[in-house]
């Protein structure tokens, strides 16, 4: 016997085998139970998530004679002749070969004949999208006013495309991207059937691939298992699909920490000459810093889409940085990516993208810097630290130095200091400013009764009044200008 791809051996062929859509197959099986069955429906979603396959359960449930609580039997002959594409009664067309006016009309002139054995007449057709501007002219009052016999169903990976008046005229689904466990469950039950030992992280990183599609998952797994065989490992699918380990990302965030920039550049050279995309490896080390993002900020790991053990190892990182740092390693990288793609020196510019990474100066907040304001010293335990690696220990993010803070507890007495200073120096301003004024400066006019003012003193001449130096002219304090400005954080320089 030849051999049957995993996609479409392991097909759901009831309502009960279809995999994440449970919104979708909740609101057929109870349309089907109260006979309220519309005659036109659009099934839209991204690509492998079941929209053709739950079209033709779907075809089946209500044709069969033998359906029990709305799931086929799968045994009829209507089943069987739908599973295997030959029904006559149940059509089904691909848009993107059928998408003129003459397809459309030869529709429209079949469908007034009844079924020739079944309850209902169906076409499906897929890619609907894809039909002209005139073929969805020419399907509008069939689509509005069909025969009670017939039933439309469209599928489509974009929506967006198809004209108001036909959207208007369906009941609209939308199939929502599988999610990673729900992949991984299906995966492990594929294994099962199948005789294949499969280590946790190898199908998660098959799940991860196929990017929310259970088909592209399936051909994956495919792909990998003709190369390993029964034993599927995570190294066997890293060498396959040629993709960045895991570790290699931990690597940079361990080099960000030591500020070791010899290693970003040995880093570098590996991945470039080990024939990844440095594109892809962005790609991955944007997710990356997602995650640790994630972790960070929740506090928890279950928005990670990983296995357990790699979970935990997010969690002991994320507590080494502070949002500001990961959010500014993310737009690092997102910007990266883009200029790589009109980079004349690609390698040139992903080694200046590690080491900016590397050589990051670190964000410092102001509830930290002011919070020592009110006495007591601001220590680095509430805040990540960073320092250069010494000899046995393990680096420390520092985010409140550069003449602020030291190693260990923040100065307070300096960060006082600086906020007087900047303070009084604002207040000599304002006072010259003040006394600067004509009604403080000027000679009063002499009164013309009752002057007790000499005529030396009237005679004297003028003084011109002191000029007041202009408050612009005299710069901010750095801490004054954040809450002018009303920052949360301020990059500090020379904070390593």
């Amino acid at each position: 016997m030849s051999f049957l791809v995993t996609a479409r051996k392991y097909r759901p062929s009831t309502f009960s085998e279809v995999v994440a859509q449970g919104h979708v197959i909740h609101t057929l099986l109870n349309s089907i139970a109260l006979g309220r069955i519309a005659h036109a429906y659009l099934f839209s979603g991204p690509r492998g998530v079941g929209k053709t396959t739950t079209a033709r359960i779907f075809a089946k449930a209500i044709n069969c004679p033998n359906a029990v609580d709305g799931e086929p039997c799968n045994t009829c002959d209507t089943c069987v002749e739908i599973s295997q594409g030959r029904c006559i009664d149940v059509v089904e067309i691909d848009g993107a070969s059928n998408n003129g006016v003459e397809q459309v009309r030869t529709i429209r002139d079949s469908v007034r004949y009844t079924p020739s054995r079944d309850k209902y007449k169906m076409y499906i057709i897929d890619e609907v999208h894809m039909l002209t501007k005139g073929a969805f002219n020419a399907l509008l009052k069939t689509l509005e006013e069909p025969p009670a016999h017939a039933l439309f169903i469209f599928a489509t990976t974009e929506p967006h495309k198809l004209p108001p008046t036909v959207i208007s005229r369906c009941q609209r689904y939308d199939f929502r991207r599988i999610a990673i466990e729900d992949i991984v469950a299906q995966l492990r039950h594929i294994c099962e059937q199948e005789g294949i030992d499969a280590e946790e992280n190898a199908l998660y990183t098959i799940a991860r691939r196929g990017d929310g599609s259970m088909r592209d998952s399936e051909s994956i797994f495919d792909q990998v298992v003709a190369y390993s065989g029964s034993s599927l490992t995570y190294e066997t699918v890293r060498e396959v699909l040629h993709i960045v380990d895991q570790d290699t990302f931990f690597r940079v965030t361990d080099l960000i920490l030591a500020s070791d920039t010899r290693g970003g550049f040995l880093l570098a050279d590996e991945v470039v000459m080990s024939g990844y995309d440095t594109q892809d490896f962005l790609a991955g080390l944007e997710e990356h810093y997602r995650n640790l993002l994630v972790v960070r900020s929740t506090g928890e790991t279950r928005l990670i889409e990983a296995p357990e053990e790699m979970r935990n190892r997010y969690a002991a990182v994320a507590e080494r940085f502070s949002e500001g740092d990961l959010l500014r390693l993310l737009r690092m990288t997102s910007n990266a990516m883009q200029a790589l793609r009109f980079s004349a020196q690609p390698r040139l510019r992903f080694e200046v993208t590690l080491i900016d990474m590397i050589k990051l100066d670190s964000t410092v907040e102001i509830s930290t810097l002011l919070s020592g304001m009110s006495g007591g010293p601001v220590t680095t335990a509430a805040v990540p630290q960073r320092s250069a690696a010494a000899a046995g220990a393990s680096p420390q993010r520092n985010v409140a130095s550069g003449g602020i803070a030291s190693t260990g507890t923040v100065a307070t007495s300096v960060v006082k200091e600086q906020l007087r200073s900047a303070e009084r120096s604002y207040k000599q301003a304002l006072d010259a400013f003040g006394g600067s004024t004509p009604s403080q400066t000027s000679i009063p006019p002499p009164s013309t009764v009752g002057s007790a003012v000499s005529v030396s003193a009237m005679q004297a001449p003028a003084v011109a009044p002191v000029p007041a130096p202009a408050i612009q002219d005299i710069p901010p304090h750095p801490i004054v200008q954040m809450l002018i400005d009303g920052l949360d954080a301020v990059v500090l320089p020379g904070t390593k």
